[in-house]
């Protein structure tokens, strides 16, 4: 019976199911959700906590932080770093944002504006502490090795520091263009963007591609 490696297919399952949450939200809230979402709900991902999809975003963001709070780490950095991301996420669902004409409903019923700050913090810890995983915690080797230009190591390294670059440039974009310029919607399509470039780069360290030979 061959050996099955849980730690990666969870990995994997992690990379797809951040994948899946904008384009799943997306589809449910415009094809039965229109008459019954307060205005504003794709405004960013996080506002689709008060949607028709409201389970879909505190199943996966929940499940998420329970995830990275077991994950099994490589060292106390590793340790450290996925903890922060957990309780991130966690947060992230306990205290929602505020969305302006939405009913106000959280676990411990406190007013938008309390749970908006806490969940703009938890969003900073949560992504944050992801890119910096990917782009420093995903490319390190093992004591005294040595990666080779052109092996699948190296190859997996660029595609890491490449996805964290564009998980921080798009939020970046996204959260500052809604502000500048008005587009609400920015908000979503830079976290969309971050969640596939982090669907990426979680299951290429799950070993869905780009596994050692």
């Amino acid at each position: 019976m061959a050996n099955v490696n849980y730690g990666l297919r969870l990995r994997n399952f992690l990379g797809i199911m951040g994948m899946l949450l904008p384009a799943l939200s997306l589809v449910f809230n415009i094809g039965f959700g229109r008459d019954y979402n307060p205005p504003g709900a794709l405004t960013s991902i996080s506002a689709t906590y008060y949607s028709i999809t409201a389970v879909l975003f505190i199943g996966l963001v929940f499940g998420t932080g329970l995830f990275l709070l077991i994950y099994d780490d490589y060292d106390v950095k590793d340790r450290v770093v996925t903890i922060i991301a957990g309780i991130g996420a966690i947060a992230l669902v306990v205290f929602p944002c505020a969305l302006p004409g939405a009913r106000t409903w959280n676990l411990v019923m406190l007013p938008q504006s309390v749970t908006n700050v806490i969940h703009l913090a938890s969003a900073l810890l949560f992504f944050g502490s992801l890119i910096f995983m990917i782009g420093f915690q995903f490319t390190r080797t093992g004591e005294g090795m040595t990666v080779q230009p052109g092996s699948r190591k190296w190859r997996r390294n660029i595609l890491y520091r490449v996805c964290a670059t564009v998980m921080l440039a798009s939020l970046v974009i996204g959260f500052g263009g809604a502000r500048l310029f008005g587009i609400p919607h920015l908000v979503y399509i830079g976290e969309t963007i971050a969640l596939e470039a982090h669907g990426v780069a979680w299951n290429t360290k799950g070993g869905m591609w780009l596994r050692d030979l």
